[in-house]
């Protein structure tokens, strides 16, 4: 089974399954004898960019569902060009149950060790700050140049300037799913396709999201058993700050492919949220200042 979203053309897909190779050159030879002739890519190509949407909340967060139906409007308006994960961490994503609720409630942990890490005070701090909060394409925001955290009724307006900018990267995300041991096969092919030179540090970053998971959540004063948790950030498949892209200066138009593989865990199955509700989200970010510049998901199975 195979499902991916991709700026290239099919006869590139063979490309992300060689290696983490680096390819600079037209029909340069890759392991395994396939050759891929990159001369003519982008003049048949049409790139667009595609904007990344954090949503730091947590079950016990009286005004987060607000912020998810933001989200969820997004897409609806601007359909894949806007990826998004709903990042659970700090005080109201503790797994405890609340003053009020039923017993035994609230009781889910979908805290991860990377939302914990990205939501620490050390790095963008978004649960200190109040929730519902978060991060469109990781961008800095006044009053500092520290503060990467923008409320969500500002969201789509931040959304729709920055879709209307010109793309500097452009990313393919292709998946293969393996039922009999849950295990998914990742390759992502990145290109930088400035004009010009590019200079500095790229990171790619790859995630897993699972959708659709019907648990507590506290909406105002009131308590629903049978909310459906969206985009929800499952694990970090790649080092949570990333991979290594490109650092100094990179030709535009290279094509740079990695890969992955992940085994889901049985944590993940069940209660309506299975293999079929996961997605892959990968991102090219800048190491310098943390900002996103392309973003693209998939799903784990067609």
């Amino acid at each position: 089974m195979k499902k991916y979203i991709s700026f290239l053309p099919a006869f590139l897909i063979a490309l992300a399954f060689t290696s983490c190779d680096y390819v600079a050159n037209p029909n340069e030879t890759l392991s395994g004898g396939s050759t891929v002739d990159t001369s003519g890519l982008d003049s048949n190509l049409v790139h667009r960019r595609r904007v990344l949407v954090e949503d730091y909340t947590g079950h016990k967060c009286p005004n987060c569902p607000q912020a998810a139906i933001v989200a969820q409007q997004l897409i609806n308006t601007y359909g894949d060009s806007v990826v998004v994960i709903g990042v659970h961490a700090g005080f109201f994503a503790n797994p405890t149950t609340p003053l009020g609720a039923p017993a035994g409630s609230y009781l889910t942990d979908f805290r991860t060790s990377a939302g914990t890490t990205y939501d620490s005070p050390t790095y963008f701090g978004i649960s200190n700050a109040g929730n519902p909060n978060g991060m469109i394409n990781r961008r800095y925001y006044t009053p500092t140049t520290t503060n990467h955290i923008i409320y969500h009724t500002s969201w789509n307006a931040e959304v729709a300037s920055l879709l209307a900018l010109p793309p500097v990267a452009d990313l393919s995300v292709h998946t293969t799913y393996n039922a009999s041991t849950r295990t998914v096969s990742i390759s992502t092919v990145s290109q930088f396709i400035s004009d010009t030179l590019v200079s500095g540090s790229y990171n790619l970053v790859v995630l897993m999201t699972q959708d659709s998971i019907v648990e507590w959540q506290q909406d105002g004063s009131t308590h629903i058993p049978n909310y459906v948790h969206r985009h929800v950030l499952r694990t970090a498949i790649s080092p949570m700050w990333g991979d290594v892209l490109t650092t100094g200066t990179v030709n535009p138009h290279a094509l740079l492919g990695k890969t992955y593989s992940y085994t889901l865990p049985t944590a993940f199955l069940g209660n309506n949220c299975d293999e079929e509700h996961c997605h892959i989200v990968a991102f090219i970010y800048n190491t310098a200042n943390y900002e996103v510049i392309q973003a693209a998901e998939a799903k784990v199975t067609p």
